[in-house]
């Protein structure tokens, strides 16, 4: 190292102790300050860090072009394979924010977004914030004229700060900010946006290794943005599943996935689906006698389900055949059918609106979920010989309709109030 490079070195660990000693002294007194001060200490945090952003976007440009005679790139003279991964592992940040680093240094060189490298340059929009304004302006390159890309530039960093000139907006607002902000630009292109979702509209089923099912499906905005609302509203943290004391365990993904089944239960009940044959669409769940009577006798027992051929406990299929159009056919070891259980097995249209007089709600207290949106569940379980009668029928959300066939809830009979009462099953 160099006498001079040295000095340089040396010069910057001092300034960056001597800040980081101000910052201490500022923190010790973010505790004692009124919400002014507490707001222009966080200002200055915020400027100081950001500063510090445009050093590292300077840093990887610094990388990027510095002169080696030895590799064709300096970060493979210093042993790292790329920029981006001397980035990620010497500062100890992700891919993602790394190659946003990498790319906003080549920004600083290429000067092609000059409103954005002064900002980047200035520390007053965060990498994040460039990040993504440069990922849209990139992707507008090829359709869009170099006045209109100097004009979104301009736009862009205006937009990155909200009206109070000090905070920042946050990242995906201000990538749909930016989009909106173009579209205003071109009207025309939301027409032509909206029968292009249209045309590339798909969904795909497909077997997971584990017999699980995943489902992946690209909608048109408004589709989508109805069913993200849908599933937003049952997986949120103030929907309420059994009584306050209740704590419901499950993640905001699991919350999502009873909620996307749930559509697909009102829909199937709804009576306005397509048919195979003249009938609705009808899965059918295969169980061997022999497993019917491991079944009866508690221990562990499989089911073979149709179209898929998966195995699954004859408790599940248990639970599936309360609800939809599901058979259940007993086979014997040849495979010849025994008994075929039919849709008569279902709760009618009109028990389903007594049930619904009956239980306005899901069953279990406090549970919010209206009836329309439940199962209807055989208490005495259709598979163990249970009637398919209102005094037999209780209404349960999807959720605890499953907890009761696992075993975690139990109905029991509330005879004060002539009624089943959903509780928690004790655990001996």
């Amino acid at each position: 190292m160099s006498t001079q490079t040295s000095t340089i070195a040396t010069a910057i660990l001092n300034a960056a102790s001597d800040i980081n000693q101000l910052i201490e002294r500022a923190f010790d007194d973010f505790e004692w300050a009124s919400i002014e001060e507490r707001r222009e200490i966080m200002h200055v945090f915020s400027s100081v860090a950001l500063q510090h952003q445009a050093a590292v976007s300077k840093f990887a440009h610094a990388v990027d072009n510095a002169p080696t005679s030895r590799r064709d790139n300096a970060a493979r003279e210093l042993d790292y394979h790329s920029t981006t991964e001397l980035v990620q592992h010497e500062l100890g940040v992700g891919k993602t924010l790394a190659d946003g680093y990498v790319r906003l240094g080549r920004l600083l060189q290429t000067r092609e977004y000059p409103a954005l490298t002064a900002a980047v340059e200035q520390g007053t929009v965060s990498a994040q914030q460039a990040t993504v304004i440069v990922r849209l302006l990139d992707e507008w390159q090829s359709t869009c004229s170099r006045e209109f890309i100097l004009q979104a530039d301009a736009s862009a960093v205006r937009m990155a700060k909200t009206k109070d000139g000090t905070t920042p907006s946050k990242v995906d607002a201000l990538a749909r900010a930016l989009t909106a902000w173009r579209i205003r630009k071109n009207p025309e292109e939301a027409e032509l946006n909206a029968d292009e979702q249209w045309e590339n509209r798909k969904a795909t089923v497909w077997r997971r290794r584990d017999g699980s099912v995943s489902v992946n499906a690209v909608l048109p905005a408004t589709v989508g943005a109805a069913i993200k609302q849908f599933l937003d509203a049952n997986a949120s943290p103030k929907s309420r599943y059994g009584s306050p004391a209740e704590i419901d365990e499950r993640t905001r993904p699991q919350k999502m996935a009873d909620a996307f089944a749930t559509a697909f239960g009102v829909a199937a009940k709804s009576g306005e689906s397509c048919t195979q044959g003249g009938e609705a669409p009808t899965l059918t769940v295969t169980v061997p006698i022999e497993e019917m009577r491991r079944y009866a006798e508690g221990a562990p027992s499989l089911a073979t389900v149709g179209h898929t051929q998966e195995l699954i406990p004859v408790a599940e299929a248990a639970h599936l055949v309360c609800e939809g159009a599901i058979q259940v056919a007993a086979v014997d070891k040849h495979g010849a059918v025994l008994e075929l259980g039919r849709s008569q097995r279902l709760f009618s249209r009109s028990q389903r609106r007594a049930l619904n007089e009956m239980y306005p709600e899901c069953a279990l207290g406090g549970c919010t979920i209206p009836a329309v949106w439940c199962e209807s569940h055989h208490v005495t379980w259709w598979s163990a010989g249970g009637n398919t009668d209102l005094d037999n029928g209780v209404n349960l959300c999807n959720y605890h309709h499953h907890e009761v066939h696992l075993g975690n809830l139990h109905v029991a009979r509330d005879h004060q109030q002539n009624r089943w009462k959903v509780t928690r099953a004790i655990r001996r």
